[in-house]
């Protein structure tokens, strides 16, 4: 009977597992890139952007981009006016402003504190736009963190599974439209992938990386970054005690 148990218990556990992993996977499509093109990531940049956000994504594109050129990376912002990061201690420049910005194949957009969040979607309609016309057209929209509630303004977010930072979830679930998932690090769902908080915007990146170069490309960027690209959030449950 102890034995029944224990199979019983360990059957559960496994089913688990396997639910949610098929939950962070749903939908996920066939990457369809033009065959000898490079493909366009673009980075949407602003003020106060938070600086984990982007440059994680950007570091393992680029870093993809040793075992093989594929990606042509860029960055995009309102204007050409310089913008700071988090802390005011980093200052970019863009590569391009949302009105000449090229079409994105991956369109990667990072996250803030909420409140910037909230004021940029208030007061540029013309970056929600630009997000629409681009996503149009992409082979992937990615946000990381609270990235998503940019595309949830824009109505992207719209009939899809997404999550974001657990203290903006709340916040997500103003959209009503949305399919919140919550306790994973990034959900797929079609086009669409959207990551949890700040380093989960790894997660995403090395999912893509390993669907369009391979699998063992990711896992030797994740080793070189000495990340835990296999690590469940079980710690985030013990910080919420």
């Amino acid at each position: 009977m102890k034995i029944f148990k224990v199979i019983l218990i360990l059957a559960v556990i496994i089913l688990s597992m396997a639910a949610l992993n098929a939950q962070t996977l749903k939908k996920e499509p066939q990457l369809n890139f033009k065959k000898g093109k490079k493909i366009n990531v673009a980075f949407l940049v602003f003020d106060q952007v938070e600086s984990l956000d982007l440059n994680g994504p950007v570091d393992i594109f680029t870093k993809a981009n040793h075992a093989d050129t594929v990606y042509n990376l860029y960055t995009v912002s309102l204007t050409k006016k310089a913008v700071n990061a988090e802390g005011n201690v980093l200052k970019m420049n863009a590569t391009y402003t949302i009105n000449d910005a090229p079409q994105a194949d991956i369109l990667v957009i990072p996250g803030a504190f909420p409140p910037v969040i909230l004021q940029l979607s208030k007061e540029h309609p013309e970056l929600i736009r630009w997000l629409q016309e681009q996503s149009k057209s992409s082979v992937v929209t990615m946000s990381v963190c609270t990235g998503a509630l940019l595309l949830a303004e824009a109505g992207i977010l719209n009939h899809k599974e997404a999550t974001t930072h657990h203290q903006a979830l709340d916040i997500l679930k103003k959209y009503p439209q949305v399919k919140i998932v919550e306790h994973v690090r990034y959900v797929q769902d079609g086009k669409i992938l959207t990551t949890a908080g700040i380093t989960s915007g790894f997660d995403g990146s090395l999912h893509l990386v390993d669907l369009i170069n391979d699998k063992e490309v990711a896992d030797r960027i994740a080793h070189m970054l000495i990340y835990n690209r296999n690590g469940n959030l079980d710690f985030m449950e013990i910080q919420a005690k």
